[in-house]
């Protein structure tokens, strides 16, 4: 079914920058709430470079015409289930995930890649104040891959566009899907990682771990979210490891949503968080099997007149890890 259901509101702007180092973090996530109007999005381009974007969007300016182009809502097949129903589930794919015979997808010494589509809202304001609305949906796909001696790159390159209803959308000034958008290359010793080493497979000690990154507030499941995105754009896991991820996430406060079909066409369990102080649900999509496949971020608010609400702001979806 169309995930329409009604959220609660909230007056807070989310300022959520995750930065190189791993001080740089702690600080930044300490500043999270700015009790001032507006409302921000932010978006993780990769955990491993200042590549965050935070657009900042006045609700002060005049109201727009119209809706900006944001992707189709999932279609959720609703889940009669709450918080230990999903608590429960998210040990019992840990569990499944520990017992498989599932290969090390990225063997020691060799270079870990990860592909992703990813998009986030760009909404600017026009010389007369008025939003400048994107006509359309511009995903983007990334590849990041990190070498065995710590050097790291970055390729990104423009997906194929649609619009609002998820339908081909063609632009002649577009960039042609498949075109390299930017990249950066960086050599051994250049790149800071937040997590440099292999995860322990130990659910205490990842949670310890990830707490050792920093949090504004190690209670919001949204925070813990947002790391785990960071998480899986910087390391390739191993099957335990990822079970140890599951685990740590099954102890936040979590409901199962239902099930779904993803962007890429997979079928998922969808966990997501409650409403934030500031009006987002973020949403974690895990495979029958396991695996995390997606995260997403919903705005439910009622404050903006360029997107409605429901609306999709951000989503990571990963296509591959070897």
């Amino acid at each position: 079914m169309s995930d329409q259901r009604p959220m609660p509101r909230g007056d807070a702007m989310e300022n959520l920058v995750i930065a190189q180092m791993r001080d740089d973090l702690r600080a930044a996530r300490r500043r999270r709430r700015l009790g001032v109007p507006g409302w921000s999005i932010i978006t993780t381009a990769t955990a491993a470079i200042v590549a965050v974007v935070a657009i900042m969007v006045s609700m002060l300016a005049a109201p727009t015409p119209s809706y900006a182009a944001t992707p189709p809502m999932l279609q959720i097949e609703a889940a009669q289930a709450g918080r230990e129903d999903a608590a429960q589930l998210l040990d019992d794919l840990a569990g499944q995930l520990r017992a498989s015979n599932e290969p090390d997808p990225a063997p020691p010494g060799q270079p870990q890649q990860i592909d992703l589509q990813t998009w986030s809202l760009v909404t600017t304001v026009g010389a007369e104040g008025e939003h400048v609305q994107p006509p359309y949906v511009a995903p983007e796909n990334m590849t990041l891959t990190r070498y065995p001696d710590g050097a790291w790159s970055q390729v990104v390159v423009a997906g194929r566009p649609y619009d609002a209803e998820g339908k081909p959308a063609d632009d002649p000034h577009a960039p042609e899907p498949g075109s390299e958008l930017w990249r950066i290359d960086e050599a051994a010793g250049e790149h800071t990682f937040l997590f440099p080493d292999p995860l322990p497979d130990d659910p205490s000690e990842l949670r310890q771990l990830m707490l050792d990154v920093g949090f504004a507030d190690e209670s919001s499941p949204n925070e813990w979210l947002s790391l785990t995105t960071a998480l899986l754009m910087e390391r390739v896991l191993r099957p335990s490891e990822e079970a140890a991820v599951l685990q740590v996430l099954a102890d936040l406060d979590l409901e199962l949503a239902g099930t779904t079909t993803d962007r890429l066409g997979r079928e998922a369990y969808v966990f997501e968080t409650p409403p934030s102080d500031v009006d987002l649900v973020d949403r974690l999509l895990v495979s029958p099997s396991g695996h995390i496949l997606a995260t997403e971020t919903v705005w439910v608010g009622h404050d903006r007149t360029d997107i409605p609400s429901p609306s999709v702001v951000s989503y990571y979806a990963w296509e591959g890890r070897a």
